[in-house]
């Protein structure tokens, strides 16, 4: 048995290839390992192209003696093919295929592989014509559009002159451009343009090592066909040299590359990057479980590594150079560099070997203190930076900014002849003049960009009290004053630009955070709290407002589920360690300029959107209870968990990480979830959805039954805040946790607690509250006519305020009436009258005086006395009842 077989997602050049490729192999079965994109579905059904494909099914891998591969070689684009390949390498393998060879290649035995050519349909067009074949209408079409559609219309650099001539040569066999034009050119529908639309939206433009490279990441959260020409028109639209699309899909990130950099070669790129490929000019490649911003971040890594520089050293050094002479005097070395009108110099010595430097200003200062007649190795300043010729035009200009030198020495130090030099003009003309050409294409991106930053100083005004705003002024100040960046990150930022009131504000900075601490605590006149482990500070004003001050840092977990270590780094990775896009926005403070919104993972269309996106595809797995802050931050913001986050707690869930969480940690979250009644049982249904709640411990999975007793206990927590009562205290997060397990079991109850580390007297009210409600329920049954207040009042005095609003939360009414009349009256009663109040009335101390005490209050309870009349009650009771005792 024989087989043509083409990639995953097969696209009109892989149709059109390996249909043609039959009348090579007249005994060869059709078969089509994966989809087809929607574009060729669309056309086959259109013009009724019937296929003579075998299914899955119908083949035995045993039998198969070749499998010819159109249009791919690489194995992670064969799906079950590999498999049978694996299992049976008898197989002969052939292949026509236009994609440089990559990494991940099948072993092929025949066939033609050429990556000069834009299309795999140009190679099948030209075997037809060598083996005389004439191709039908039908035949010459479908080439066609695989030819059109692989080289964008004959336009991109990847064509070739023989796609020209094959596409010629089918034009005369009957080939149809409008048919071409019809289906294979690409016409956007709603879904692809909305893509695009966000896609220019989200575009980045770096610079890296002197290039523009456009970068943009997206959660699709599905995957979408006929990607590769948006990324081809968003190239166009910005006039990128390069451009990397990522696109998160369901569980994989797929990257697709297009673009043309002398030096670079984008398939060699991606196949290091995502085991992908392609070819110089375009390519792609997927990674499964990650998502599309940490894919993103690797590859802004890869970029600065593998990118090529613009210019090197030995590009825009001066060969020849003007030097001085070590002998020449102060005033004979102001005389040659004023005759050359240069600035500064390399002093040299007789053998040519690079002794120092001197300018102009240096000159004309020691000239100044009389010195004209000294050498010039007295006065110039000996440390000279050396570069290597190889060393980069950037790397040049950032140690121009960083050391001031005015020029920089090409060639080894250790020799010390150089080869040249390269002033800071050489650098700022390279520099200025990329700047320049790359100009208009960014105008309308730069504009909004303006507009943007002068919106965030106008926001602060507008939505910041004037205390808090003084804060932040003090903030600037000391960044301007130590001239370090600082940056307000974090909740505060995000809750900024919804509109909502946060008055907690966290700064980072880029340098020495606990010595900008101390700095800012001398502005603020504020106690200064250090932990340099963490490389963290508080600073705690004396109305007890505080500053958390943080160096900018990356963390690295050890383990999953356990506590971070951190080392220092830059804003960006200090950002990109959070949890959530919206929590990495920042303002940027200072040292200098307006306040500027930094936002590198896209928080604020995030925000727009109402999403809650995580950045990292182990974030779970690194800190679970970030699940339970994904909850508890998408039901305070009103935001939904995207599909991708979902997708990855699940992940977290099922690899039993919640296991690995201590039960302190666990607890704390919970409880933060749970202190806001008005979203509690919605987050705890969220994390039953979540499968979180199970993970946990199995006796907390929500039934219909627990929802209804969740909701009745919230309901009687909102009566008794809204009552204003006082005392008892009630603990939200434990009163839920008691109305979940009020039906569990004993055991299940304690297994609860002890999960959850709970204090040991909370763990004993767990433990006991059901049969405890059910004792006090049974005492106050009586109807309220026969029921004296003195007895409710005993049957109910002892609970907690946790049991007490569960008796309320219950379907009896008489009960819950006594409940309410004991939180509202009875508990409020109080006798004016103490036990030395009938000491002093001659009575002895002792146990008697207490017993007073105690009926006294039962008949103020029940109403048989009022406050007045406490004191005659109770010494009337001790008359009654101390002759009866010595009786």
């Amino acid at each position: 048995m024989e087989l043509l077989v083409t990639h995953l997602g097969a696209d009109f050049d892989a149709f059109a290839a390996m249909r043609v490729a039959k009348r090579l192999h007249p005994e060869a079965a059709l078969f089509f390992p994966g989809s087809r994109e929607g574009s060729l579905r669309r056309m086959l059904e259109a013009r009724g192209v019937e296929l003579d494909e075998v299914r899955q099914r119908d083949v035995d891998p045993a039998a198969l003696t070749r499998i010819v591969l159109c249009d791919t070689r690489q194995r992670e684009r064969l799906g079950v093919v590999v498999q049978w390949l694996e299992a049976h390498p008898e197989i002969e393998v052939l292949a026509y295929d236009h994609h440089p060879d990559s990494a991940t290649d099948v072993a092929v035995a025949g066939g033609r592989v050429d990556p000069g050519v834009g299309a795999t349909s140009t190679l099948v067009a030209e075997l037809l014509r060598e083996h005389g074949l004439v191709p039908s209408a039908e035949e010459a079409t479908l080439l066609l559009m695989g030819i059109y559609e692989d080289t964008g219309a004959l336009s991109y650099p990847t064509t070739s002159g023989r796609d020209l001539t094959a596409g010629a040569w089918l034009l005369g066999h009957g080939g149809d451009l409008d048919a071409v034009r019809r289906f294979a050119l690409h016409s956007l529908d709603r879904l692809h343009l909305e893509v695009l639309h966000r896609m220019t939206e989200e575009l980045q433009v770096e610079r890296i090592h002197g290039h523009r490279v456009g970068v943009v990441a997206l959660e699709l959260g599905s995957f979408v066909d006929e990607l590769a020409p948006l990324v081809s028109r968003c190239l166009e639209l910005f006039d990128l040299p390069l451009l990397f699309a990522i696109f998160g899909e369901d569980d994989r990130a797929t990257v697709i590359a297009r673009g043309q950099l002398e030096g670079f070669h984008l398939g060699q790129a991606l196949t290091e990057l995502v085991g992908g490929g392609g070819h110089e000019t375009a390519a792609a490649g997927s990674v499964k479980g990650g998502t599309a911003l940490e894919l993103r971040e690797r590859l802004r890594v890869y970029l600065q590594r593998a990118l090529p520089p613009t210019a090197r050293a030995g590009d825009l050094m001066i060969t020849p150079f003007v030097a001085v002479e070590g002998t020449a005097t102060v005033a004979q070395a102001k005389e040659r560099l004023l005759r050359a009108r240069i600035n500064a110099a390399p002093v040299v010595s007789a053998d040519g070997i690079a002794v120092g430097a001197v300018t102009r200003q240096l000159l004309d200062a020691a000239l100044q203190h009389e010195l004209g007649g000294r050498p010039v190795t007295t006065v110039m300043r000996q440390e000279l930076s050396w570069v290597p010729p190889d060393a980069a035009a950037e790397e040049i200009g950032r140690r121009m900014v960083g050391q001031h030198p005015r020029f920089v020495v090409v060639g080894d130090p250790a020799g010390g002849r150089p080869l040249g030099i390269v002033t800071r003009m050489a650098v700022l003309r390279h520099l200025h003049g990329r700047l320049e050409a790359a100009a208009e294409p960014l105008e309308r991106r730069a504009r909004e960009l303006r507009t943007r930053r002068q919106g965030v100083g106008a926001l602060l005004a507008e939505r910041v009290a004037p205390p808090l705003q003084r804060r932040i002024d003090a903030v600037a100040a000391v960044s301007h004053r130590l001239g370090v960046p600082a940056y307000l990150v974090g909740g505060f930022v995000r809750d900024l630009l919804l509109g909502r009131d946060n008055r907690d504000l966290d700064v980072v900075v880029e340098g020495d955070g606990p010595a900008f601490a101390r700095v800012l605590g001398e502005e603020l006149g504020a106690h200064v709290r250090v932990h340099e482990a963490f490389l963290t500070a508080v600073v705690r004003e004396p109305d007890g407002f505080t500053i958390d001050v943080a160096s900018a840092r990356s963390e690295f977990y050890r383990a999953p589920a356990v506590l971070p270590e951190v080392e220092t780094s830059v804003l960006r990775q200090d950002l990109f360690r959070r949890d959530f896009t919206i929590n990495t926005l920042a303002l940027r403070l200072g040292p200098q300029g307006p306040v500027e919104l930094v936002d590198f993972f896209g928080g604020q269309r995030d925000l727009k959107d109402g999403v809650l996106r995580v950045l990292h595809s182990l974030s779970f797995i690194d800190d679970p209870t970030r699940v339970l802050r994904a909850v508890r931050l998408s039901l305070r913001l009103d935001f939904e968990i995207s599909a991708e986050t979902r997708r990855l707690i699940a992940v977290a869930v099922g690899e039993g990480i919640f296991a690995q969480l201590s039960g302190s940690r666990l607890r704390e979250e919970l409880e933060l979830l749970l202190e806001e009644p008005a979203t509690a049982v919605r987050g705890l249904e969220r994390l039953d959805e979540l499968g979180v709640l199970a993970a946990v411990d199995p006796a907390l999975r929500l039934s219909p039954a627990r929802l209804q007793a969740l909701r009745q206990a919230r309901a009687a927590l909102e009566w008794y805040r809204v009552e204003g009562v006082a005392e008892p205290t009630v603990r939200a997060p434990l009163l839920l946790l008691m109305a979940l397990l009020r039906a569990a079991s004993l055991e299940q109850r304690r297994g609860v607690g002890a999960r959850l580390q709970l204090p040991f007297a909370d763990q004993q009210l767990l433990e006991r509250f059901p049969w405890r409600l059910e004792r006090a329920a049974r005492e106050l049954a009586a109807p309220a006519t026969a029921l004296a207040p003195h007895r409710a009042h005993a049957a109910l005095g002892g609970l907690s305020g946790e049991e007490l609003l569960l008796l309320l939360a219950g379907d009896d009414d008489e009960v819950r009436g006594w409940v309410r009349r004991e939180l509202a009256e009875l508990r409020r009663v109080r006798l004016t009258i103490a036990g030395r109040d009938l000491v002093s009335r001659g009575h002895r101390p002792g146990p008697a005086i207490g017993e007073a005490l105690r009926a006294t209050l039962d008949a103020r309870l029940d109403g048989a006395v009022g406050a007045e009349g406490e004191l005659d009650y109770a010494l009337d009771w001790l008359a009654r009842q101390i002759p009866a005792a010595s009786g």
